[in-house]
């Protein structure tokens, strides 16, 4: 958290704007938000509201339960009587990003003013990404992007990693306000401009080429004329230097005999003579090089029109893309595909026909030409629009106003919702937060000030990682936790996402069990024969398995992260083997380690980067804060705890085993010491035991290559000690 951020919270916390009716409802100790209370939730959508998000539902292919959090949503901001706080809940693999995309995109069918919030840079990309995905999928192939106008992504570019990705600079801020002040300059310029040059120069193009050719002619003439000058003036220094050099030739050989003179000044005209000649034939060859090219009428016309159409068809898509519809109508679109059309037509023409001898005037294919000018491409472009009825603010140069006012949809991070004042956004409908249990409440209160605002819905999972707090003094103060789980504490009722599409059933079965009381059920697709896969042979490395390590070995570094190096050999073996495979049957894998420690995390990465790369294969190891959010066709979890008194440390949080148990989509291979897991009296002692009950327990032992990458790492660590202890005896015997 930067300096900016907190300083935006202060200011926040320290608003007492009496117009924010949400926040005095939302952050009383003991008050609920009125949802539950409010007569407007016991009532159906309205019919109107309906029809028109009802089409966007049928795409998105939702289940029963992602389609009544979507329409309880809608039903929530149609209430103008009541503040309310909406909860949804999406435990891991339910489909949440995809259920926040189908609801933006409804609200934004229905012009519902929305503010969508996250609590980092990376997770607000995300959600805009979904929702430029499923806006893309619905809409014309002509023109996909017509109607983002009113979608909007505010922040810093460098930090979003925005830089060169087109679907997200079609809603960024930053480079709306530049598009639409290069259509829309002060200046006699832009969009008009440019539109009332090319009309004029397709109705005049003979004029144009006649003019083109007089300027060139007329360049070139007062060309020659300059080099004549310029060559006047070369011969006549020359002749002077000559005579300059004579004379004092002369007057150092005066003793010299007449006939010697007489050889010295037939040289020196000579001499003369050639350089003359000389520097005139270097003219004449620079003339001929730079000799000024006249084009045909067909290649001028071609050269110009293609430039200016060009310029102009970015100026369309710009308009139709940047605009909001209110601005600019389907129609004006229809009339700017069409002229893009027949941009084309005309292109097409000339790059084949404008080189031919025949192509001049009183030819056929010249009056084809000029019929395809005026009947086809001059008709189109005069139907398009000069100018748009835009607000002062676009016109006083105000736009990034003009476009957080005029958006329906807009992206920020909590953090950058402090910047949405009244003056510069207007009014709010509804907040979304996503990742809303990863959000502190502090860093909420910003956008639950948003001005005009009644309803919030906050969708997130409280059972998966809080946000980060490194003070331990802040940690027992709560404050980490997020406005999400204290109205979960308060007894507020959450919608539930129930079916999960990303966990073989294998693999969902405990922590559903364990974390949701088995309200989750697994997707038709995840219970197909085909989704369970098999990578490697042997039970060990089926769908679900732990696989015991007793022999390893807790290091603490210097940075107080502890490291196995003997689990480390067992996954680099595994992730070898897998490497191996996917080669030798050209299939893509995707991997995940995980581990709760750097150190180890750490020491995975140093030791799988020595291994041969399969280009096939793909290999992220990180934290389980860096997994949170994320998926593989396999994970495997390197607990690294190691020792004989069931010390853990925070391998035992609940949150971070529920995020590193359900990344694996296919495979999930929990790599770790059953003595000191089963001692813990933690959740990872409930997963032996389930484990052990379901058959999927083994050792790593009892599988050659990997009882034998325990061997080398032991024997490693063996050498290891025994040097360090040699070097110890050498010094206390006066060594170095």
């Amino acid at each position: 958290m930067n300096t900016t951020t907190n300083i935006r919270i202060w200011n926040a916390l320290h608003n007492e704007d009496p117009s924010s009716t949400l926040i005095q409802s939302v952050l009383q100790e003991n008050s609920l938000a009125s949802t539950e209370q409010c007569l407007c939730n016991r009532t159906d959508v309205a019919s109107s509201d309906y029809a028109r998000v009802s089409p966007v539902i049928r795409s998105a292919t939702l289940n029963r339960s992602q389609e009544d959090a979507v329409l309880g949503c809608i039903k929530t901001r149609n209430c103008s009587h009541e503040t309310s706080a909406k909860l949804i809940w999406g435990p891991p693999g339910t489909g949440k990003t995809k259920t926040v995309a189908t609801l933006l995109f409804s609200l934004l069918k229905l012009k519902c003013r929305t503010v969508v919030c996250a609590p980092t840079n990376t997770a607000i990309v995300e959600v805009a990404s979904r929702l430029l995905s499923l806006f893309k999928e619905t809409s014309s192939s002509e023109h996909p992007t017509y109607g983002l106008g009113n979608v909007v992504l505010s922040g810093n570019r460098d930090r979003m990693g925005i830089k060169n990705n087109q679907p997200l600079l079609d809603v960024f801020l930053d480079e709306r306000v530049v598009k639409l002040g290069h259509l829309f300059p002060p200046s006699f310029s832009g969009w008009k401009h440019r539109l009332e040059s090319l009309i004029n120069f397709l109705e005049n193009t003979e004029t144009k080429y006649e003019r083109h050719v007089h300027e060139l002619k007329e360049a070139e003439r007062m060309k020659e004329e300059t080099e004549k000058k310029k060559k006047k003036q070369e011969v006549e220094r020359m002749k002077e230097e000559t005579e300059k050099k004579t004379k004092q030739e002369v007057e150092r050989m005066k003793e010299e005999t007449e006939e010697v003179e007489r050889m010295k000044e037939e040289t020196e005209k000579k001499t003369t003579k050639q350089e003359v000649e000389r520097m005139k034939e270097e003219t004449e060859k620079k003339k001929k090089q730079e000799a000024v090219h006249i084009p045909t009428f067909g290649e001028f016309v071609r050269e110009k029109f293609n430039a200016s159409s060009e310029e102009l068809k970015t100026d369309m898509v710009d308009l139709y893309t940047h605009l909001p519809k209110s601005y600019i109508s389907s129609e004006q679109v229809k009339y700017m595909i069409a002229a893009q059309q027949a941009f084309n037509r005309v292109r097409d023409f000339l790059q084949e026909n404008s080189s031919k001898s025949d192509f001049n005037k009183g030819s056929f294919k010249f009056d084809y030409f000029n019929r395809l000018i005026s009947a086809d491409c001059l008709q189109a472009l005069r139907l398009l629009p000069a100018r748009f009825e835009i607000p002062y603010l676009l016109e006083s140069k105000n736009i990034g106003a003009f476009c957080l006012q005029s958006a329906h949809i807009i992206f920020c991070t909590a953090s950058g919702a402090a910047e949405m004042s009244a003056e510069r956004t207007g009014s709010v409908d509804l907040l979304v937060v996503d990742e809303a249990a990863q959000l502190k409440e502090c860093e909420s209160v910003a956008a639950l000030q948003l001005s005009g605002l009644r309803h919030a819905i906050l969708i997130g999972d409280e059972l998966q990682l809080p946000a980060m707090v490194q003070s331990e003094i802040c940690e027992k103060a709560k404050f980490g936790r997020s406005l999400y789980e204290r109205l979960v504490l308060l007894g507020h009722n959450k919608h539930l996402l129930n079916v999960q599409y990303r966990m073989h059933p294998s693999i969902s079965r405990f922590p559903n069990k364990e974390f949701y009381g088995g309200r989750i059920t697994d997707a038709e697709v995840v219970q197909e024969s085909i989704y369970q896969k098999r990578f490697l042979q042997g039970n060990m490395f089926g769908s679900f398995s732990f696989i015991n390590v007793g022999r390893g070995k807790e290091e603490f570094g210097d940075g107080h992260s502890p490291k196995n190096m003997v689990e480390v050999a067992v996954i680099a073996e595994i992730i070898s083997n897998l490497s191996k495979v996917s080669s030798e049957r050209r299939m893509k894998v995707n991997v995940g380690v995980i581990s709760p420690y750097k150190g180890q995390v750490r020491a995975i990465q140093e030791r799988v980067s020595s291994l041969p790369s399969g280009q096939l294969l793909t290999l992220n190891v990180r934290s389980v804060d860096g997994f949170q959010g994320g998926e593989e066709d396999i994970i495997i979890i390197s607990t690294v705890r190691s020792n004989g008194n069931g010390k853990v440390g925070f391998l035992s949080n609940r949150q971070r085993a529920n995020v590193a148990l359900t990344r694996a989509r296919h495979c999930l291979w929990v790599v770790g010491n059953e003595t000191t897991l089963a001692l813990s009296d933690s959740i990872w002692g409930k997963l032996i035991s389930e484990a052990r009950s379901r058959g999927c327990f083994f050792e790593a032992a009892d599988e050659k290559n990997l009882r034998d990458a325990m061997n080398d790492a032991l024997l490693e660590d063996v050498s290891s000690s025994f040097g360090t202890l040699s070097i110890g005896r050498n010094m206390g015997r006066g060594g170095w």
